[in-house]
């Protein structure tokens, strides 16, 4: 920006926020005067107010004010369709969430984010988004996630000439490095900090960096170096503390002890999420030794646990779980409770990796009870609180206006009336009085008419949704408590992929479909004695009387579900809609409205899972499912660190000649207990994040196999390799793809892509850009489960795809169903008009093939032709094909 030019409001907002960060009431008192500003403006002067404003006061533990802001965010969001506000709304509910210990939802919140984020240029809201997603890849212990995450931080904060922000990545990453025993880049991070954090003129900063130097270079084995860092820390530490220094005579204060403590006490963590007990052990026991230096009963407790966790790690029950349980204990007692679900969570995920399941569950449900007592209910709304606030003070004021007027009237014909009292006489200045009060009367009530009207409609808006015109989240709350003495029905109902129809066809089509789905609901609805409410952008909630028994209730479910069969007509276009509703009962399924709200969560997400419509009423074993996907995404996320997974590959042939051709890599998790099967681990593994550094294993094993098969002289078979959504909306996807190609050697031509359709819809334009560059790679790239989604045909013919893969359900029924062989007869000249080669999925049998073959299919996949086998025994059908004939299509 050239020197001249006045600051824009976003960047004046992050200048508050860069200067006052650490004082969030400053923050507050520094952006109150800048709310009207920002109102006006609107666009990302908007949501760069509200981004601060929420997190200004989730600081400060108002979280009534900072969900005001998220949510107002999200509207900002999807009614402008401004990327910025979106990933600021994520952050921000990921951050309280953080604050409220609720780490695991918190990470889902901040990987929401990222995708959102990476389409902004805005680098001081990009620079927050992978600060928070680092730090709770760490908590929740991926730290090859967290390094990518804080390197990216550091690089938007270097474009912005940012020296503190870019000091605080820097201090992030060096520990994790040491962790991860890199030490000669945490020895550098740590430098390089310490020259930032001084070119800012930020001491603490300083300090930390010279703290997490001394432990590098000790790591190292470089004694000397280490104590001249360490040196150099006390010299800081002086220089922040005068007065203690003074009077100690040296840095032993307790804020110096402190300093290291928590230095010590990081390591520690980091160490035990990476399972390296002994030097967790190491440093836990230096942090509590220095914890016992300062007051401070909390950083005493963080470190005994740790010391305990290090020792249970290490085999050593009888010494390390006195020690947990005791540091357990004194923050429940302290009723630091945040504190205790992070490091309940922790005791959690080491039993059940020591095999200790009883002892891992009874700590996981103590979790989940105190995540319970710790979730709040939605605050109401403070943006309304402000603007029906504003809207008095304007009435005040312009009541205060009319009296002024009047006064001045008055005296005006006080004086008039005196200058005329000769001529006129009393009986026209009485008629005048009369006529002046009649006046201001009429005046006066209009005023308080206009008045009256505007606080009714402020009213009406408070408890109504703006697009539907339906009760909103406000009023559920206010009708829920009405009906808590006397019992009721709950439902969450949610629309499946109207985020991928909104992002297709705007804002506008999909408002109007909200109406009309609103339109259908509401009248069975209410024939049952109940209330529609709009919830938000995706959801509504209905109350009802409480049932007279299960058969009414399933025949309500169902008679929602059947109301959205016809398919809805929006701008002459004809979309179909599914929804997932979930469905629970006070007092049936809780005592109190949170928890029956909790338990209408949990029977919605139940049926979010399954294809199609679905309603899922409320169980005790839903929630004992939930809790055993929790104790499987703790292992899952261990999984790969133990080298459980594994890749078993599957034949695939040429239909004309029955030549194997190539190979799908297939992915396989051999537990303690066995294989696994597939659709039970890989949907935990989407839901949780984790597909993305598994998805990361799954190619770089796929591309060495092809390698390794053709360096000993089998053939170029084409590996096929499934990309899962998430990893394909990665921002480090690309990257991951020439890491896999650059360490494998393979040739690209080599490996095919498999995306599913609906990964491609989400982001259709972006999608197109990111699949010509793989091809410029030489990739090959295929379309799996085609058929099942709701691809455009309009989008199919732009991408650049070489191969159609179809899906197994349009293949079991082939020579039985004459529908079906349309369907497939159908999907095979469409991809052969579009220059695509076709394979079939799940072929079974010999009628399947021979028809696949008569209407011109190129290639199969199945049981009929080979089994999912271990790389050894699928090396062995490559050592019986003709010489050359495993080469693929090319």
């Amino acid at each position: 920006m050239p020197a001249w030019a006045a600051p824009t409001l976003a960047q004046q907002i992050d200048a508050i926020e860069s200067s006052y960060g650490s004082e969030p009431a400053e923050v507050v008192a520094r952006l109150r005067p800048l709310e009207a500003q920002a109102r006006a403006a609107g666009g990302d002067g908007l949501r760069a107010f509200l981004a601060a404003w929420g997190f200004a006061h989730g600081s400060l533990d108002q979280l009534t004010v900072a969900d005001a802001a998220t949510a107002e965010l999200i509207d900002l969001g999807e009614r402008e369709g401004n990327a910025a506000a979106m990933a600021s709304a994520f952050a921000l509910r990921a951050t309280l969430l953080q604050f409220s210990g609720r780490l695991g939802a918190a990470h889902e919140w901040i990987s929401a984010a990222l995708p959102w984020a990476e389409k902004t240029q805005d680098e001081a809201l990009r620079y927050w988004v992978f600060m928070t997603a680092g730090d709770l890849n760490v908590w929740t212990g991926h730290l090859q996630q967290a390094v990518a995450l804080l390197q990216a931080a550091d690089r938007s904060a270097q474009a912005q000439g940012h020296a503190r922000r870019s000091a605080q990545a820097r201090i992030g990453l060096a520990p994790l490095r040491l962790a991860l025993h890199d030490v000669d880049s945490a020895r550098a991070d740590a430098q390089e900090a310490f020259r930032l954090a001084g070119h800012a003129g930020v001491l603490p900063l300083q300090l930390a960096a010279k703290l997490i130097e001394a432990a590098a270079e000790q790591e190292a084995g470089r004694q000397a170096a280490g104590d001249l860092a360490h040196d150099q820390a006390e010299q800081l530490a002086r220089a922040l503390a005068p007065a203690a220094s003074a009077a100690a005579g040296s840095v032993g204060t307790p804020g110096w002890a402190g300093s290291q403590a928590q230095v010590q006490q990081q390591m520690a963590d980091l160490h035990l999420s990476a399972r390296q007990f002994d030097a967790a052990l190491r440093y836990a026991e230096r942090a509590l030794r220095l914890a016992g230096e300062e007051t401070g009963a909390e950083a005493v407790d963080l470190a005994r646990i740790s010391v305990g966790l290090a020792r249970l790690g290490l085999g050593r029950r009888a010494a390390g779980a006195p020690l947990v349980d005791a540091g357990l204990a004194s923050l429940e007692k302290q009723g630091l409770k945040v504190r205790l679900l992070e490091q309940l969570n922790r005791h959690a995920e080491l039993l059940d990796e020591l095999g200790d399941a009883a002892g891992a569950l009874r700590q996981s449900r103590k979790a989940l009870g105190l995540e319970a007592e710790l979730v709040r209910n939605d605050r109401v709304s403070t943006v309304l609180d402000l603007q029906r606030r504003s809207s008095f003070e304007q009435s005040q004021r312009a009541l205060e206006a009319l009296t002024h007027d009047n006064e001045l009237q008055a005296n005006q014909l006080a004086r008039h009336d005196s200058e005329r009292r000769l001529t006129l006489g009393l009986a026209v200045a009485m008629l005048v009085v009369v006529i002046l009060t009649v006046a201001l009367h009429q005046r006066a009530r209009k005023a308080n008419l206009a008045l009256q009207q505007h606080n009714a409609e402020l009213a009406h808006v408070s408890l109504h949704d703006r697009v539907t015109g339906l009760p909103n989240r406000r009023s559920l709350e206010r009708d829920a408590r009405t009906l808590e003495s006397q019992g009721f029905t709950g439902l969450g109902i949610v629309i499946k992929r109207l985020g991928l129809i909104m992002g297709s066809l705007g804002h506008a089509v999909g408002d109007e479909l909200l109406c009309q789905v609103a339109g259908r609901l509401k009248p069975i609805v209410e024939r049952q004695g109940g209330c529609l409410y709009r919830l938000d952008g995706l959801s509504f909630g209905v109350t009802l009387p409480a049932l007279a028994g299960g058969a009414q209730l399933a025949g309500l479910l169902d008679e929602l579900l059947q109301a959205m069969q016809p398919v809805f007509l929006v701008q002459h276009q004809e979309l179909a809609v599914t929804l997932s509703i979930g469905a629970a009962e006070l007092p049936r399924h809780g005592r109190r409205l949170a928890e029956v709200a909790k338990a209408i969560q949990l029977a919605m997400r139940h049926a979010q899972r399954q294809p199609g419509n679905a309603a899922v009423l409320y169980t005790d074993e839903l929630m004992l499912e939930q809790q055993d996907r929790l104790l499987m995404e703790a292992r899952l996320s261990q999984a790969l660190d133990k080298g459980e997974f594994e890749l078993f590959y599957q034949a695939q042939c040429d239909l004309q000649g029955r030549q194997l051709t190539g190979f799908e890599a297939l992915l396989r998790w051999r537990g303690p207990e066995g294989l696994i099967p597939p659709d039970r681990f890989i949907p935990v593994a989407e839901e949780s994040g984790l597909m993305v550094p598994i998805g990361r294993w799954v190619l770089q094993q796929a591309c060495r196999q092809a390698k390794a098969w053709h360096d000993a002289g089998l053939g170029k078979p084409v590996m096929a390799i499934n990309i899962s959504p998430r990893q394909f909306q990665h921002p480090d996807f690309m990257a991951m793809v020439h890491e896999a190609l650059d360490h494998s050697g393979v040739d690209p031509h080599r490996i095919e892509l498999e995306i599913t359709e609906g990964a491609m819809m989400d982001d259709a334009e972006a999608t197109i850009a990111k699949m010509a560059e793989l091809r410029r790679l030489g990739l090959h790239l295929a379309i799996d489960d085609f058929g099942t989604g709701y691809s455009s045909l309009a989008y199919l013919r732009r991408f650049p795809i070489n191969r159609l893969k179809i899906d197994r359900s349009f293949i079991r029924d082939l020579g039985q169903d004459d529908e079906g062989a349309a369907i497939v007869q159908a999907l095979i000249q469409l991809a052969h008009s579009l220059g695509m080669t076709v394979v079939a999925e799940g072929v079974e049998d010999d009628r399947q093939e021979r028809c696949l073959r008569d209407w011109g299919c190129d290639m199969m996949q199945g049981f009929g032709y080979a089994r999912p086998l271990p790389a050894r025994d699928a090396a062995a059908l490559l050592d019986v094909q003709p010489s050359g004939a495993p080469q693929g299509d090319g």
